[in-house]
């Protein structure tokens, strides 16, 4: 189970929990509601928990790893030996090796939102980011293990502060990356938040469950070097 499911189970018993203690039980209703007279004895099917919650469907047809299509290819200005521009919006530098990765930035992660949208079944990335599959990039920001242990062998590396439980402001996929570490690392502490930078080789994969884009990017083989 990825890192963001384990995440994604969480968010959805605490909201269930609280959705359930608030919704009408059997043989109640809501206050303000009377029933018609000829209303039927029967209670109407309720929408589930987690869609009430979170306002989409389980139901709709989805995937575990739906296809990808490429956009308009990307516009690349080469500023140095090292450095390019992309669509006139991003720079990155680099050469996407494992000795020299990519440097890039949560901006241009984001930019894929603007194609890709989930309850329609719509996936369409930018070429500037078809572009990086497969090469090693690097990028720093706060992360979090799935669970509390003590050490830790994939992570959840995010634009924002979030302690992975309660603190802070919970990641979406265009500004977070699951990693898979190349060796387990230790971690301490409790609803801290860490800081690092991180290494790896990033794959673009959306994982939905029914209408709802759980996750986009991945980083395999990964190495967090952490000032936190």
């Amino acid at each position: 189970m990825s890192v963001r499911a384990v995440w994604a189970l969480a968010a959805v018993a605490v909201g269930g929990a609280v959705v359930a203690a608030a919704w009408p039980q059997a043989g109640e209703r809501a206050p303000g509601n009377a029933p018609a007279a000829d209303a039927p004895t029967a209670n109407p099917p309720k929408p589930s928990i987690l869609e009430d919650y979170l306002g989409g469907s389980l139901a709709a047809p989805a995937t575990s790893a739906p296809s990808l299509t490429v956009g308009t290819a990307a516009r690349i200005e080469r500023l140095d030996d090292r450095t390019v521009r992309l669509d006139d919006r991003f720079t990155v530098r680099g050469s996407g090796t494992e000795r020299d990765p990519y440097l890039i930035t949560w901006e241009l992660l984001a930019s894929a939102s603007e194609g890709v949208d989930a309850a329609a079944g719509r996936f369409v990335i930018p070429g500037r980011i078809a572009d990086l599959r497969g090469a090693w990039v690097r990028i720093s920001g706060y992360w979090a293990p799935p669970v509390q242990a003590f050490e830790a062998r994939e992570l959840m590396v995010m634009l924002n502060k979030w302690d992975g439980c309660c603190i802070g402001l919970p990641p979406t996929p265009f500004d977070s990356i699951e990693a898979t570490l190349a060796a387990p690392m230790p971690v301490k502490g409790e609803h801290l938040f860490r800081f690092g930078t991180i290494t790896g080789r990033l794959e673009v994969e959306p994982f939905v469950a029914g209408s709802f884009l759980l996750g986009l990017y991945r980083l395999q083989e990964a190495v967090m070097e952490s000032s936190s």
